[in-house]
């Protein structure tokens, strides 16, 4: 009996509501009318719909399963359309005049079920792209009749009330029944065509597989015997989106899903305006506030927001697996996409690729300006399935560059929970996987929904190298901030490959350590060497650093710039190397930091970055936290006015009430 309430209870969520018939206006329409397009551009139909319109057929009679009232379930079965991206279903109840739509599937077959001779017809759609044309087809009608009066399959819940769960076949006795141990919810589905449905919420039991890389912290070096810091940019965010997550849902955190740096740059600063010609820099340096025998550097380094916003050629790759199946996940994918549609033109180039057991085109070189048609392909997404990402991941390459836009933006958007089982799914098998097309010109985004399965290891590592970024997608709001908000700098490229060398005075520094980037260092030698792949820069994105000092007097290493004691006031000289994008000689810049950027007091941009720092340190239970806690942190960003600040604070307060 559990294998049938299973069962009714997956086939619950593959009810759709009806709703109304969409509406689509083209150019020469001079109404909105209720059809797919206007009269003038529907003739077209047959043409673009090579083969004959869908042949609608059902399964034999399925037997009902538990519910409150009588109905009946059947599987709507019809052959495919050349040229079809999606396919819509119709019903017209025998006490309806008309068609409503019930559901979308880019598959071939649809769970329904009624609770009175209903009528179906099948829509299939397709996107003409040269001529920016939703086209449709309709397929024959088919009547399913409705069997009143039959003798029902279960006994009602009111009929059972010694059950914990009110179920129980009609040959079994009471005591006999299998419980469920669950907790009884209210019924959910209600429409004017179907009875409300009884249905419990199954309680969550499955264990957490989340898994992160381990790295060894960043520790103290001497700057007399080994003055030189030499890591690769990184502008990933996810860590600190994740950690909401975890802090909010009141899970624990993994010392290992804490990466200080991407808490530190998930926040704007106040830096100098962003230079259109190059990169500007910031520096400063205060006490430090977890160590007071320290002192704390902060740099930012902004990159260059170029003259026009290139085209774009995005392809999104999503995970559409069984391992998607949650609110927090698929949903969340289908909400980027509208988002991110919103911020392209006409001639941007959009494609979707899905893959599950096996890889699906579903959309290719679309119009960015066709946001309906990609709204309505999105929500027909489902989740069902294995994961063979190594699949998908190819097609999309392949998608992206028939598409290819010289000069312009073009990239792979995967939205995933990470969880690959068929293919390649070593994390070290990706990274080759990936690297083979980083010289391609095509640029790897990796934005990561979900919880309780989140590979964060896997995510990251194809990001790094796939000369993208990295981003967590929590809620609504932060695919709005990743997408729109920040899409510039997120999305578009403004210099590859991009690499910092700081090299400290021993006259003015006795040791110091770089804060975060503990995956992201690189060998002295790599800073000249234009084969070693780095991090990439958006648009205007700029990446922060700390590196915490303990000043002193000391002696100098042959052979640097600081080779010997001259009474300088400068305690650093920060170096950066990067590629412009079409580009594979990097260029460098540097710039040095002295006495006067010594600060009695912090600013607030010293006063988050540290803020997030000392929260990071804290949650990552770190060996150089010092007086780091989240009382410490959050009253270090008491008094700061930004809006970096406000979400801040806002966490560590709800992680402090969540400890009491």
């Amino acid at each position: 009996m559990k294998r049938t309430l299973s069962v009714f209870l997956a086939a619950l969520t593959s009810i759709s509501i009806v709703s109304a018939f969409p509406v689509y206006a083209c150019d020469c329409a001079e109404e909105e009318l209720p059809v797919l397009l206007c009269t003038k551009c529907r003739k077209d139909d047959i043409q673009a719909l090579k083969r004959t319109k869908p042949k609608l057929t059902a399964n034999s009679r399925n037997d009902s399963y538990y519910y409150y009232g009588s109905y009946e379930s059947r599987t709507l079965k019809w052959s495919p359309v050349d040229n079809a991206l999606l396919y819509y279903i119709y019903a017209k109840p025998s006490n309806k005049k008309s068609y409503e739509k019930i559901g979308s599937t880019c598959n071939t077959e649809f769970y329904t079920t009624y609770t009175v001779t209903t009528s179906y017809i099948i829509k299939a759609v397709s996107f003409d792209t040269e001529d920016r044309k939703i086209l449709s087809r309709s397929s024959n009608e088919i009547t399913l009749k409705y069997r009143a009066n039959r003798k029902p399959d279960y006994i009602e819940y009111d009929e059972c009330t010694d059950c914990e769960d009110g179920y129980y076949e009609e040959e079994e006795i009471c005591e006999e029944a299998d419980v469920i141990e669950a907790e009884v919810s209210a019924p959910v589905l209600s429409t004017e065509t179907r009875s409300e449905i009884y249905r419990p919420v199954m309680p969550d039991v499955y264990p957490n597989t989340e898994e992160y890389a381990h790295v060894t912290e960043n520790s103290f070096k001497l700057a007399s015997t080994d003055p030189v810091s030499t890591f690769s940019a990184d502008v990933d965010t996810a860590s600190y989106a994740n950690i909401r997550r975890l802090i909010r849902d009141g899970d624990g955190i993994p010392e290992d899903a804490v990466r200080i740096e991407e808490m530190i740059n998930y926040f704007d600063y106040d830096y100098p305006v962003k230079d259109k010609s190059g990169f500007s820099v910031y520096s400063e340096i205060t006490d430090c506030p977890w160590n007071k025998s320290a002192k704390l550097l902060h740099l930012g380094i902004t990159a260059p927001v170029p003259e026009e916003k290139p085209d774009s050629n995005l392809v999104f790759l999503v995970d559409v697996s069984g391992s998607m199946y949650d609110p927090v996940k698929l949903p969340l994918v289908k909400e980027a996409l509208s988002v991110l549609t919103d911020n392209m033109t006409e001639k941007d180039k959009i494609s979707i690729v899905t893959y599950s057991g096996e890889e699906k085109t579903v959309l290719a070189g679309a119009g960015g300006n066709c946001k309906k048609a990609v709204t309505e392909l999105a929500e027909s997404l489902d989740a069902e399935g294995s994961t063979n990402g190594e699949r998908g991941i190819i097609t999309a390459y392949e998608i992206a560059e028939k598409y290819f836009i010289e000069g312009g933006n073009n990239r792979i958007i995967l939205c995933s929970d990470g969880d690959l089982n068929v293919g390649i799914s070593d994390t070290d098998e990706l990274k080759e996987l990936i690297g083979e097309k980083r010289e391609s010109g095509i640029y790897f985004t990796v934005l990561g929904f979900g919880k309780g399965n989140l590979k964060d290891e896997k995510m990251e590592a194809l990001a790094d190298n796939g000369n993208g970024s990295y981003h967590y997608i929590d809620c609504a709001e932060e695919a709005v901030r990743v997408l729109d908000k920040e899409c510039t700098e997120n999305l578009i490229t403004a210099a590859k490959d991009v690499k910092l060398q700081t090299e400290f005075n021993p006259d003015r520094v006795k040791s110091y350590r770089l804060i975060g980037y503990d995956n992201r260092r690189l060998e002295n030698s790599d800073f000249t060497d234009d084969s070693k792949d780095a991090g990439e820069m958006g648009s205007g994105q700029s990446i922060t650093v700390l590196y915490e000092i303990i000043p002193s007097g000391g002696k100098a290493q042959k052979g640097l710039k600081y080779q010997k004691s001259t009474g300088s006031e400068e305690w650093c000289t920060v170096k950066v190397r990067y590629k412009k994008p079409e580009q594979t000689v990097s260029k460098q810049f540097s710039f040095a930091v002295d006495d006067s950027f010594v600060r009695e007091n912090l600013s607030d941009n010293m006063k988050l970055s540290a803020s997030a720092a000392m929260f990071g340190m804290y949650l990552k239970n770190s060996g150089y936290k010092g007086s780091s806690s989240p009382e410490n942190a959050l009253s270090l960003i008491k008094d700061c006015d930004n809006e970096g600040a406000a979400e801040l604070r806002e966490l560590i307060e709800i992680f402090i009430e969540s400890k009491e």
